[in-house]
Order: C-alpha cells, then sequence, then structure tokens
C-alpha cells in the first residue's frame, strides 16, 4: 500500500485539523430529520461511480452507497440531495456542514482523516494514464516531455505523477484543470498527449466519452492500490456510528445473500442472527436512534 498515500502529509486541499462539535451544537442526524434528506458530496461526473443520468438522477457506486444514509435515517433511499464537488471542495464541504458525506473518489490519507472522518473503506483504486494508441507511448518513460492533463487543488493523482516523474527521472509538462471533468475534456479534444486520474474513473471516460474507445489504451500509474471511503464530519460520535454500520451492514447482507428479493423471506425464516439484524429483534436499533429495519 501506498506510503505516501496513506501516512505522508499528502492531504492538500484540506482545512486545518478537525475540531470537536462544540456543547449544544445540532448534531447531524438531528439537522438531517429536520430537514427531510441527506446531502451528499458527488463527483463532478465520474461513470460507474456517481454521474446524474439523462433524468437527473444519480446513478453508481458511491451515489448508491451514500443512499444508505438516507434510507437508515428516513427510511427512503430518495430523500438525498447530491452535490457535485470538485477535489479541492470536497473535504471543505465536510467541515463547515454544506453536506452530511462525501461518497466521491477519496482516497483515504492520514491528514484528510486527521480534518474529517471517514467511517471506512468502499473500495481500492489506482491511478491510470489515458493515452492515444497511435500515439507510440508504452512506459510511463515514453511520456517525457509530453502534455498531461490533470486536475489540481487537492487530486492525489498529481503526487503520482510527480513521484513517477522522480522514479523515472524524466519531466513531463503538466496542464492543470479546476476539475477532473475538464481535464477530461481537454485530453479528448487534443489539447494534451495525455489524461491522468483514477484507474476506476479512466476506464469508465474512455469506455463512455471517447468517440471511438479502440483509440485510447490505459497505462498503469505508480504501484500502489489507494482506499476510497465515505468521509463525515468530525466530532459527531452518533453520525460516524450510523455511517459506518450502515455500510457495514451491506458487507454482512452480502455475506448472508441477503437481497431485495429475499429480505422480508429471510426476516420470517432466517436464523436468529439474521432476523435480529434486518430487524425482527425489537430494540435493535435503538443504540443508534434508529427504527430497527
Amino acid at each position: 500500500m501506498r506510503t505516501t498515500g496513506i501516512l505522508a502529509a499528502a492531504g492538500a486541499g484540506v482545512l486545518a485539523v478537525g475540531w470537536p462539535q462544540p456543547a449544544g451544537a445540532q448534531s447531524v442526524l438531528d439537522r438531517v430529520r429536520q430537514r427531510g434528506y441527506v446531502t451528499c458530496g458527488a463527483s463532478q461526473g465520474v461513470p460507474g461511480l456517481s454521474r446524474p443520468d439523462e433524468n437527473g438522477v444519480w446513478r453508481g457506486f458511491d451515489s448508491d452507497i451514500c443512499r444508505i444514509l438516507a434510507v437508515a435515517v428516513l427510511g427512503d433511499k430518495d430523500k438525498i440531495r447530491f452535490t457535485p464537488l470538485n477535489a479541492a471542495q470536497r473535504l471543505p464541504a465536510i467541515q463547515t456542514g454544506e453536506i452530511d458525506a462525501l461518497s466521491r473518489s477519496t482516497t483515504i490519507t492520514y491528514t484528510r482523516d486527521a480534518a474529517v472522518r471517514f467511517v471506512g473503506t468502499t473500495f481500492y483504486d489506482t491511478d491510470s494514464f489515458i493515452v492515444r494508441a497511435n500515439s507510440g507511448v508504452k512506459t510511463v518513460k515514453d511520456l517525457a516531455g509530453l502534455t498531461v492533463c490533470l486536475q489540481g487543488g487537492g487530486s492525489l493523482t498529481e503526487n503520482t505523477l510527480l513521484d513517477l516523474e522522480e522514479e523515472e527521472k524524466m519531466q513531463t509538462k503538466k496542464v492543470y484543470f479546476d476539475s477532473t471533468i475538464q481535464a477530461r475534456d481537454a485530453y479528448f479534444a487534443g489539447r494534451c498527449d495525455s489524461y491522468i486520474t483514477d484507474g476506476s474513473a479512466a476506464a469508465g471516460q474512455r469506455a463512455t466519452v471517447a468517440k471511438d474507445p479502440t483509440e485510447h489504451v490505459l497505462l498503469p500509474a505508480g504501484h500502489h492500490s489507494e482506499p476510497n471511503g465515505v468521509a463525515i464530519p468530525r466530532g459527531d460520535d452518533r453520525w460516524f456510528d450510523i455511517a459506518r454500520w450502515s455500510f457495514n451492514v451491506l458487507i454482512w447482507a452480502e455475506d448472508h445473500g441477503i437481497t431485495q428479493a429475499n429480505i422480508d423471506a429471510k426476516l420470517a425464516s432466517g436464523n436468529k442472527e439474521v432476523r435480529r439484524v434486518i430487524g425482527g429483534e425489537p430494540g435493535f436499533g435503538k443504540p443508534l436512534g434508529l427504527d430497527d429495519k
């Protein structure tokens, strides 16, 4: 696992270290219930992770992870509003209370976790370059002297690129943008020779944005994997417990073969543990202030 990604001071764009919630301050749970919906930070449009469809409904793995909070607290996955954020905006939005949770391709690092609170690892990602298939670029070293589009303002992909330049003893010409979408569009418009971003995003964008995906290839960037996770404000233990165990129960349900299709049957005929966790035992949700189901 990448040392600079986890332990080093790699949290560019993060505000000062998080602070405890003041005595008497309104809890996130109370605020959510009062307004009637959860606010969640999303990407600016990454296929497969978080992106609005043609009807404006946010789709993808990260978006669905955030919907579990709306289900847990309000009993309705649709009682949620997504706020698209770039890399520089995402962590301050948590700290200032603009959003209740962040679920959008954000690597867990030491400095970031000191500023906000990550509730768990949702998946591991890598970084990748997208290059044109006819460019002759076969290795990272072949990018020497070429232009690379990337997002600035707190993205760890910049650190990856700098590490690779040091390792390969070469330099690229970096072209920075405020968002990964702008960087992506600039690459596909021909402004850059390459584009670096999260590996999952690179694969999705090549598949959905490129006019002909076969004209572009992915080139692994670096030798590490990066844990991504859901982040919430510091100083609210109740909200942390709700977020962590709402996510954990998804893993537990998959391990026990519980799905939308069979959950009612499992509630009626499952073993004691299954019935207790999915709402068959009165009082199970009380420690978190939630409905038993």
